[in-house]
């Protein structure tokens, strides 16, 4: 379902458009550069040095590779769903989707916030290779329950086994590699911790949680964009209105700025992350899609004082309450 817009209205969706589809127009190229880039001295290098030289070089490089590979994977979803959220955008006079801008910003914010988790750069490298090591986990955990759900029939075996192997064989690596799984009171994982020094890095991390830490500013944006992804009556009723017994819903501008800045934020940060892993934070991108934020914002903030109707204050005794 779209909803038509015209008018000031039409040109402050078009705006949003222009400024995803640069956005996601920024990311493969700046990507690229990066990838190739892998300066002398960098994070990414350091690390690998680390890694190389440390007890169980073979397997801990094993398990890097695989982390890495999964924070490129998260990069190309983010930068996938900026650019969904931009075809979503592409006609506003046609007509704007009501609800789905909201869930692919949600997918955007997600993988933007694990990739940043991981790649963080305040934290150690033995704290951010135990989160990858953790991640692992909980990733490979996830696929075997889902899939041993899955029956087998005659053109396609059932999953479950394949996966539940593939899962062994990560836990094999890991023990082989001499780092410490740490398991909770009924003996099940709970944490990884890569050397005996270093803090424990937790399996099972609240997206949530990571969310809130890595944008305090958009406190409830996360939370609001879950309420349609999952589909919660809650949060669907705010578009709809009824009258003459027929129900209309319509798309609201701000509801679909919130999901832009969403995207445009998770562009940065996903891209912020990889470049300064890789030696490559001066890249220009860098600066462009943080610059893209700001007019976002502004751009919400001017449609908000023209077409948001504020209550009037109440005065009472000469005071305003």
């Amino acid at each position: 379902m779209t909803s038509m817009a015209t008018g000031r209205v039409l040109l402050y969706l078009q705006l949003l458009h222009q400024l995803t589809l640069a956005q996601a127009d920024d990311l493969q190229p700046a990507m690229d550069r990066i990838m190739a880039s892998g300066k002398v001295g960098s994070p990414m290098t350091s690390d690998f040095k680390k890694v190389s030289r440390s007890v169980r070089s073979a397997d801990r490089l094993e398990l890097w590779r695989r982390i890495q590979l999964a924070s490129l994977h998260m990069a190309v979803n983010v930068a996938d769903h900026v650019r969904a959220l931009a075809l979503l955008l592409s006609q506003p006079s046609v007509g704007v989707p009501v609800y789905a801008h909201s869930t692919a910003a949600r997918v955007a914010i997600e993988s933007a916030t694990n990739v940043a988790y991981l790649l963080d750069r305040a934290e150690s490298f033995d704290l951010r290779f135990a989160r990858g090591v953790a991640f692992l986990i909980s990733d490979s955990d996830q696929a075997r329950r889902t899939a041993v759900k899955v029956p087998g029939n005659a053109y396609m075996p059932a999953p479950g086994p394949a996966a539940t192997r593939d899962h062994e064989e990560l836990m094999a690596l890991i023990k082989r590699a001499k780092i410490e799984i740490i398991p909770n009171v009924k003996g099940r994982p709970k944490g990884v911790r890569v050397t005996p020094d270093t803090d424990e890095a937790p399996i099972d991390v609240k997206t949530t949680d990571l969310v809130h830490a890595q944008y305090p500013d958009m406190p409830a944006v996360y939370s609001l964009m879950s309420g349609v992804t999952h589909g919660m009556p809650h949060k669907l009723g705010d578009n709809a209105w009824f009258a003459n017994r027929h129900a209309h819903w319509d798309t609201d501008p701000l509801d679909v700025g919130g999901s832009v800045l969403a995207a445009a934020n998770a562009a940065h940060t996903m891209l912020a992350a990889h470049a300064w892993h890789y030696g490559l934070e001066d890249d220009p991108a860098i600066a462009a899609t943080h610059a893209r934020i700001a007019r976002v914002d502004a751009a919400i903030q001017r449609f908000a004082r023209d077409h948001v109707q504020l209550p009037r204050p109440i005065l009472t005794g000469g005071t305003i309450v």
